[in-house]
């Protein structure tokens, strides 16, 4: 069973190393249609024919890579297969040799943690009680010992732990990027591998000569070639990041299935899902994601003159709606501190004869508060009323996140807490995010930069 092993992890080695050369084909063929549109679109030039000569090089590299590389796993999944012959031939010879069935497999392994038409939150109660009463010597459930699927790890029932099924390892994680109001508005990628890496356009204004990356059009007369004009492009690489929890399950709570099961999938989404967010919104990118209140794309808008502490202004919200880009602006949001509410209720109710005029900041039918038609959503990242991040104003479209495929890793063990009678769940998963703009925008017209993330400054 040892060699088998080894070769599904070399097949899982390879084809994670796949999925990321395939990422990289992907940038490099666009980088030699870039170049090459490039060519048409101006006169070809020296330096324009050697950079589209080297990047069909680097493109010709990765396609051998490839090859190589499916070949490998090919020839792993043969191993595998006639390994897995063998074993079975193996076994039935020597059941035919000593005349009756050998148990090879706990036919218990297989069955269910719930029945058709149980609710999902009593597979994982069922479970963490399977493994509460392996802990106290009651007997080790067979189904604690199958190992977990997609990567997920492997039962370690010896040690203490066990790995949690997959479908509540997935559930957790979709149900943080279905509830989260930040991580369901974020453009996410799943990798196989621990990194990425993506070719980007350089573009930091909207001037002549510096829009997409330095590509500028003319007016021209018949029969006469444009300047060329060489677009700029950067390199990006972003690294999966861990974060992890642990949660600690009492002797009383682990005898109600139903209840175990829904506290333990709640308990780890939210706290997961309160720690990305949190850095995705101040991240130092030091061992975490970058948060798009400290990226260099961030454009804080100052307070007006003369403006009393701790209070927001409808200047301040048009001077915010100003600095967003046209093409965020419909998937824009406000996020504000709770604080802030009061403020924004005193700019939304009307007043005397106000009332009869048009206003920007109001309730909609649905209860729910807008500035400028996009909704106002309190979360609890905001800064207190007065502070800069207090309201933010942004895109997050525009923040990419990066996640493993394999989802949240689970497990759980009886004997870190064993003295207390309690029995503790780990939950690691592995996340990197940043901001896709690298600076402020500067307009074709006018001076104010643009940002799809944009926070007011300190009103103190």
């Amino acid at each position: 069973m040892l060699k088998i092993n080894e070769l599904k992890q070399k097949a899982l080695d390879h084809k994670g190393a796949l999925n990321v050369l395939l990422e990289q084909q992907s940038g490099s063929k666009a980088k030699v249609t870039s170049l090459l549109e490039a060519q048409l679109a101006n006169a070809a030039t020296d330096e324009s024919k050697k950079a589209v000569a080297a990047a069909k090089a680097e493109a010709q590299a990765l396609d051998e890579k490839i090859a190589t590389t499916r070949a490998l796993v090919t020839s792993l999944e043969e191993q595998i297969h006639a390994e897995e012959q063998r074993i079975a031939t193996e076994t039935a010879a020597v059941v035919a040799r000593v005349g009756h069935n050998v148990e090879t497999h706990d036919n218990r392994q297989d069955e269910p943690w719930i029945k058709a038409g149980e609710p999902t939150s009593l597979r994982l109660g069922r479970f963490a009680q399977a493994v509460h009463r392996a802990g106290i010597g009651h007997g080790v459930d067979p189904r604690l010992h199958k190992a977990a699927a997609s990567g997920m790890g492997t039962a370690s029932g010896p040690d203490g732990g066990f790995a949690v099924p997959v479908e509540d390892s997935v559930a957790i994680e979709r149900e943080m990027f279905e509830g989260g109001q930040l991580l369901s508005r974020v453009e996410t990628r799943t990798i196989s591998g621990n990194a990425i890496k993506f070719t980007a356009i350089k573009q930091t204004s909207r001037v002549d000569g510096s829009r997409d990356g330095g590509v500028l059009g003319y007016w021209i007369d018949e029969g006469t070639a444009p300047d060329a004009s060489q677009i700029k492009l950067e390199k990006i690489e972003m690294e999966l990041k861990k974060v992890g929890t642990l949660g600690y399950v009492t002797e009383e709570l682990a005898a109600d299935a139903a209840a175990l099961g829904g506290e333990l999938q709640s308990a780890l989404r939210d706290e997961l899902m309160f720690q990305v967010e949190n850095k995705v919104w101040r991240g130092s990118g030091a061992g975490c994601p970058i948060g798009f209140t400290v990226a260099p794309c961030l454009v804080s808008v100052a307070k007006e003159a003369g403006q009393a502490a701790r209070t927001i202004t409808p200047g301040n919200l048009s001077a915010m709606w100003a600095r967003m880009p046209a093409r965020s602006k419909a998937n824009a949001v406000w996020f504000i501190n709770v604080d802030c509410e009061p403020q924004l209720d005193e700019l939304a109710l009307p007043i005397g004869t106000a009332a009869l005029e048009p206003r920007f900041v109001n309730y909609g039918p649905d209860g729910i508060l807008r500035i400028k038609g996009r909704p106002v959503i309190p979360v609890e990242y905001a800064e207190t009323l007065g502070t800069v991040g207090d309201i933010a104003l942004v895109d997050l479209s525009r923040y990419r996140l990066i996640r493993k495929a394999t989802g949240i890793e689970q497990t759980s063990s009886i004997h870190v807490r064993f003295s207390q009678g309690e029995e503790t769940f780990r939950g690691i998963y592995r996340v990197d995010g940043q901001p896709i703009p690298r600076a402020a925008m500067t307009p074709f017209k006018g001076s104010a930069t643009l940002s799809p993330f944009i926070v007011l400054a300190t009103r103190g």
